[in-house]
Parts: C-alpha cells; structure tokens; sequence
C-alpha cells in the first residue's frame, strides 16, 4: 500500500512546487527551516529562490548533495524553530500525533509556516483512517503509520497519526494564532497547502 506521502509525490509534484513557489512568495524573510525535509526537493526550491534553508529530518539517507543548504539529522519535535523566518511543514503534519502537532504550533508561533498536509475530511481516500475521534478537543481520524524501519515515510517514533478534520485544523491554526490562507483548488481530494500567518 502506497505511503501518504509517496502516492501525493508520484503524482502532483509539479503542483506541489508551484504553490510552494507562490506562498514562499508571499513571505517575508531570508531564513527557512524546512521540517521532515525528505529527500530535499523542497528546500532545494527555496535555496533556488534565494533563501538560506535548515533541513532537518530523522532519515538523513535521502539528503541529496547541495552545500547551499544545512542538513541536519534530528526528530523534527525537539528541533528549534525560533531563529528562522519562515517554518516549512511540507508533508509532515499528518504524520504526527495530535499532542505533537499542538506543540509544533506553539513552537512556530509568531512566524508563517508553509503547511501541506491532508486532513480527514469526506473525501474518498486510498488511505484507511479509523473512526472519527475528538482528541485535544479536535475532531479528526487516526492513521496507522507503516513500519519506520522499511517505509523512509512512514512517522519517526509514533505508531499512529492524527488527521484533524479540515474546520479542526482551522480552528486547531486560530487556536495557535495563526490566519490562514488555503491553496485551492486542492491537488488532492484530501491535501492541500495552507499558508499560516501569525496574527
């Protein structure tokens, strides 16, 4: 069964770098920390465009060879965010536990962040997610994560992720103090990019 992020990556690359290209665009700054960076491919497109970019994941085997660019090994949870401009969460957010993506956005909190994740909306999905739950006082679903040894996507220390529905990520986003402008139209029935300005 294909990863959240590998079927999104197989398909819909060329939009992907497009709305990130536009909402980067729309950010003020010099300094971009690219959270879960992968295989890079986003934070090659930020250098491109002149910013200075930290990449930072737990699987440093997928890093390519740019010196434009600080990669750094590390869990994305435990990574300082405060010294950059402008925060990337590109296919990440959804890999997190509830309690985990709360802190991201309290960490994040007075800087933008550039956030692609799918949310458990009722769009039919690939993906098998549980019955819906409320967790934190959002409205979501869980999804179980593969195994972290043999999928490079799959979460890095949590068995399962919570997919908050699409008015619980705005709310979840306002909660943290964050506007939020949404990329449409959506490039997957369940993702898309938001763009998440501090009030």
């Amino acid at each position: 069964m294909p990863t959240a992020r590998g079927a999104a990556d197989a398909n819909t690359g060329p939009q992907r770098i497009a709305w990130f290209q536009r909402l980067l665009g729309l950010c003020d700054g010099k300094t971009l920390v690219d959270l879960g960076a992968g295989h890079g491919k986003f934070s090659i497109v930020a250098a491109d465009l002149g910013w200075q970019v930290t990449a930072i994941d737990a699987r440093g085997d997928r890093y390519p060879e740019d010196p434009r660019i600080t990669w750094q090994v590390g869990d994305v949870r435990e990574a300082p965010v405060a010294d950059f401009d402008v925060v990337a969460c590109l296919g990440l957010f959804y890999h997190l536990t509830v309690d985990d993506q709360i802190d991201l956005l309290a960490r994040c909190a007075g800087r933008p962040i550039i956030l692609d994740t799918h949310v458990a909306n009722d769009a039919k999905s690939q993906f098998t997610l549980s019955d819906e739950v409320t967790l934190r006082g959002y409205r979501g679903k869980l999804y179980v994560e593969g195994d972290q040894a043999v999928h490079s996507t799959a979460s890095w220390g949590n068995d399962e992720s919570f997919w908050p529905r699409t008015r619980a990520l705005y709310r979840m986003l306002n909660d943290h103090g964050f506007e939020v402008l949404t990329a449409s139209p959506w490039y997957l029935p369940s993702r898309t990019f938001f763009l998440c300005l501090p009030r």
